[in-house]
């Protein structure tokens, strides 16, 4: 009976307020454009990459606003000097640079009287040894079908404090949740990684199914980086202690947002039974 009237009460407090329900219209003030460097340099060829965009206001799309015009540049700690082209409005590449690990790498953009610097260690690469697929014992995917994750084998080197990021592709669509890891709890430890991600909207084809090829990429990352992407996994899903979103703890010096890394790639692929 109790829980009878508390349901009664529940459903007149809620017709109660739909018979008063007004629209509100947000006024979100317009922000000033901020420049967005996004870098990357990797041990494998082809894998370095910067975008150059400007943030847009709450009410735009999410097309990539793109800036050309600037002079970009990425630096050893010999003193070599490598410039990267412009491919496209807002994309520089330099498609024969690769990284070498234990180095230190710095970048370099210049747009509209304005300079973008940051530096980078490159890590050495941690081995990704193999990588499998568990079930989960408590969801299922939305047609019922078993909801599987990928798991990640290494060896974590005891000598170092080692920072990971994991990208997970799914017939070659990237999964966007971010997924990192560090060796406070598991220096010089095996470790075998669950790659578990959030798919509450039940998009199938982030799934992964029968037949599915999936691809992981295990990099080697430095503390600011790592810092970087935690901060920003945060802002996008809320970290339960701020309700306003907040921008990324950015590595680029001169007042963009954004983040510059130099790291290793390894790679494995498997085909979901």
């Amino acid at each position: 009976m109790k829980n009878t009237i508390k349901y009664i009460t529940l459903m007149l407090f809620a017709a109660t307020l739909s018979s008063c329900e007004k629209a509100i219209d947000l006024k979100l003030k317009d922000t000033t454009p901020q420049y967005v460097v996004e870098g990357v340099l990797t041990n494998q060829a082809g894998g370095c990459k910067v975008l150059l965009s400007k943030t847009k206001n709450f009410t735009d799309n999410n097309d990539f606003n793109g800036i050309g015009g600037a002079t970009v540049t990425i630096a050893d700690d010999n003193n070599n000097v490598y410039p990267l082209a412009a491919t496209s409005i807002g994309i520089y590449q330099n498609i024969t640079l690769t990284g070498t690990p234990g180095h230190i790498y710095q970048l370099s953009v210049s747009v509209d009287g304005k300079t973008f610097t940051s530096s980078c260690l490159m890590h050495p690469a941690v081995p990704l040894d193999s990588i499998y697929l568990v079930k989960d014992e408590l969801q299922n995917n939305k047609d019922g079908t078993p909801r599987k994750y990928v798991t990640v084998r290494y060896d974590d080197p005891i000598a170092t404090k080692n920072y990971y990021r994991f990208v997970q592709y799914v017939n070659g669509r990237k999964e966007e949740t971010i997924m990192l890891e560090d060796d406070e709890f598991t220096n010089g430890q095996e470790v075998n990684n669950n790659l578990r991600f959030d798919n509450s909207n039940d998009n199938p084809a982030r799934d992964i199914r029968p037949g599915n090829q999936v691809t992981i990429e295990m990099m080697s990352i430095d503390q600011a980086v790592y810092k970087y992407f935690y901060s920003l996994s945060n802002s996008a899903n809320g970290d339960g202690n701020n309700a306003a979103p907040a921008n990324p703890l950015t590595n680029i010096k001169g007042g963009a947002l954004g983040y510059f890394s130099a790291h290793t790639v390894e790679r494995k692929v498997l085909t979901a039974p």
